[in-house]
């Protein structure tokens, strides 16, 4: 369920820090987002709003949302995956400001649908029915509005991160930039090398059962040699709240190659 499930601690102040697991690798500072802006950003003018395109699942087809890049001109792919019993546009929803400077997002439906509402990804045919979504989706926009030249991004939430994973490692260059989050994953990173991943990215709150294993697996994966971060999503546990948009600029810089 995309609900808090890791234990729950205080708040306490400070910035919090995007760092590489146990001293491997750099450290780099995450500031907040009102610290982060310059006072002319903050007099631009404003980004339209996030605008959603909803496909209805149908008897052939999966059903996606999609977050059409907000600037015009060509853009690369940002695919996410949500979690268990979740809702794409749900989850979309705490990605959509931030990618939709730069990329136009995509936000398939899981298939297995949960008794109390919101799908779940099946054991098998998941990356077939992603696949599905992503060409469904890109019919649906213009030509000129989507560049692949650099491959996509691969974003996974809990269940959708353990999905996200196996089509990384088989995506044969697909997606060579990933961000899994919340999620005990277990990598293949010579699969990963081998699919062209470059970047990979994960994360999970303090609070979250899973932060210390994604922190174990990132320094995993740095000492084989690929290029890896650990981001600590602060006293958070198993679920987005609204500090998640402080540590998204930031994230996605790195895992865009900045």
């Amino acid at each position: 369920m995309e609900r808090s499930r890791g234990r729950q601690l205080g708040a306490k102040a400070g910035v919090c820090a995007l760092s590489a697991a146990l001293g491997l690798g750099s450290t780099f500072a995450l500031l907040p987002r009102a610290l982060a802006e310059s006072t002319q950003a903050s007099e631009a003018p404003a980004a339209p709003t996030p605008s959603a395109i909803e496909l209805s699942e149908t008897p052939e087809l999966p059903g996606v949302i999609i977050f059409p890049a907000r600037s015009p001109g060509a853009h690369p792919l940002t695919v996410l995956l949500h979690g268990m019993c979740g809702d794409a546009a749900r989850a979309c929803s705490h990605f959509a400001d931030e990618v939709t400077l730069s990329s136009t997002l995509i936000c398939p439906r899981a298939s297995a649908k949960c008794t109390g509402g919101g799908a779940s990804w099946p054991d098998k045919g998941v990356a077939e029915a992603v696949e599905a979504a992503v060409s469904r989706a890109k019919a649906r926009l213009p030509a000129a509005d989507i560049d692949e030249t650099h491959g996509r991004t691969l974003i996974g939430y809990s269940m959708g991160a353990f999905r996200a994973v196996g089509i990384a490692q088989g995506g044969a260059g697909k997606y060579p930039r990933v961000m899994l989050i919340g999620a005990k994953v277990s990598l293949e990173q010579a699969r990963l090398a081998q699919s062209g991943v470059l970047r990979l990215l994960l994360c999970a709150g303090s609070g979250d059962m899973m932060h210390d294993h994604m922190q174990r697996e990132t320094a995993r994966v740095l000492r084989a040699g690929l290029s890896a971060r650990f981001l600590d999503l602060g006293p958070v546990g198993h679920a987005f709240t609204p500090s998640f948009a402080n540590y998204l600029p930031e994230a996605l810089t790195w895992l865009n190659g900045a």
